[in-house]
């Protein structure tokens, strides 16, 4: 049941279902979701660790990107 609950509260914010859109479409790294969603990185990465949590997205490592 718990998570259930943390993928309604991932999606439960307009900018994380933005997030997810926009990543259903094709992989983009925190500085290309940056751009498009013109935040701060730090914003952009907060989002992604709690739609990560909630097993929505997973992150790619290549080299030191992520």
């Amino acid at each position: 049941m718990k998570d259930v609950v943390n993928i309604f509260k991932a999606f439960g914010d307009p900018t994380r279902l933005r997030i997810v859109l926009l990543l259903r479409q094709r992989e983009l790294c925190v500085c290309e979701l940056m751009y498009i969603l013109e935040m701060e990185q730090s914003r952009v990465s907060h989002h992604m660790r709690i739609l990560r949590q909630a097993g929505i997205v997973e992150d790619v490592r290549d080299g030191r990107w992520i």
